[in-house]
């Protein structure tokens, strides 16, 4: 089966292709998703794309380093800034203008009147790439395409995209075992579920959408802590974990995170100035967790749990063994291996085949 395959069947609407670092495959799945769907039924998936950043260009603006282009097929709707119009190779129709300014002008949406390579320029947040989204599907489009750009996995967020592509590979370290540990981990977080719990549930839905960080305790009462975040306070929050069990007889059940969590998080739940307690952690969604394999490998073997209230759909990791930063990987070894640690999310060399 292939991605497009996997990607129709499933009806989705949108998706996005999210890259675990530069040169690992992102541009290059992107391209064959636009590959796959312009040919199939006689080219009738119309596609809408767009990025959450700026990709398309030759060169690399980072690493100086040259880049596969975007080429666009006829009919095809896609998000640019203005001051990229001059190279893109595609004949465009301006559809319409919207109200997001970037540093590279007023990002638009067109119409491409004859194939041919374009630069995508996205808005710089989450609900504007959301908003851009809705309206390439009210504008006809039955598949958009988010780029994630560099670093950017927050556009796999279900806030924005219905379902997720990772691609990852040897560009990533030279090391393959690392890569694989990496990806696995990362994988692991965009497919992690809702509390079974649904009264928890409920409980962490109102911390999550202030935005706020709150101990929920087995009651189910909720006790904000006075901070912004959970970055940079982890001595706080394990504080306020341990002491939850002194309330009123009540222990501390979960922590809610309505912002981005590191590794730090993990460490302190499970360290002993939390009383050995396995607090579940729930944040908005697995793009919202920054965290190292190690990291993960001891907060999980020590019975960690971390759960979310919009999961997100991944669909299929695409593997690039080569690098053009450093050594490149045997591509049927590291194929299979990284096949193995996705397991069962179907891993695609899509220079051979899944």
């Amino acid at each position: 089966m292939s991605i497009l395959e996997l990607i129709l069947g499933g009806g989705y609407k949108s998706v996005a292709v999210v890259g675990m670092a530069k040169n690992t495959g992102k541009t290059t799945t992107l391209n064959h998703m636009i590959k796959e769907a312009a040919a199939s039924g006689g080219g009738q998936v119309m596609l809408g794309l767009i990025t959450a950043g700026r990709d398309g260009e030759k060169t690399d603006i980072l690493t100086n380093l040259p880049k596969p282009v975007i080429v666009a097929p006829t009919g095809a709707l896609f998000a640019t800034a203005e001051q990229v119009l001059p190279r893109c190779e595609a004949r465009l129709e301006l559809v319409e203008d919207t109200a997001y300014i970037t540093q590279l002008g007023r990002v638009s949406i067109y119409r491409v009147e004859e194939a041919g390579a374009v630069e995508l320029v996205g808005p710089d947040t989450a609900g504007q790439l959301r908003h851009i989204i809705r309206r390439m599907r009210d504008l006809g489009a039955a598949l958009v395409l988010a780029d994630g750009a560099f670093d950017r996995r927050a556009s796999a967020s279900p806030a924005i995209v219905e379902a997720a592509i990772l691609a990852t590979g040897a560009a990533l370290s030279p090391d393959m075992a690392t890569t694989i540990a990496w990806t696995s981990m990362v994988a692991r977080l965009l497919q992690l579920r809702r509390p079974a719990d649904r009264r928890l549930e409920a409980a962490a839905r109102k911390v999550i959408a202030e935005r706020r960080v709150a101990v929920i305790d087995t009651e189910y009462r909720t006790r904000y802590l006075d901070v912004g975040t959970a970055l940079g306070n982890a001595d706080k929050v394990t504080r306020a974990v341990a002491a939850t069990r002194t309330i009123e007889g009540a222990e501390c059940l979960a922590l809610a995170c309505g912002r981005s969590v590191t590794g730090e998080i993990l460490t302190a739940l499970t360290s002993k100035a939390a009383d050995g307690r396995k607090v579940e952690l729930v944040v908005g969604d697995g793009t919202r967790l920054f965290v190292e394999p190690e990291e993960w490998r001891r907060f999980t073997a020590a019975g960690g749990r971390v759960t979310v209230l919009n999961p997100i759909r991944l669909l299929a990791v695409t593997v690039n063994p080569y690098s053009p930063v450093g050594p490149s990987y045997n591509p049927a070894d590291f194929l299979a291996k990284v096949g193995r640690a996705v397991t069962p999310i179907p891993a695609f060399d899509l220079g051979r085949g899944p």
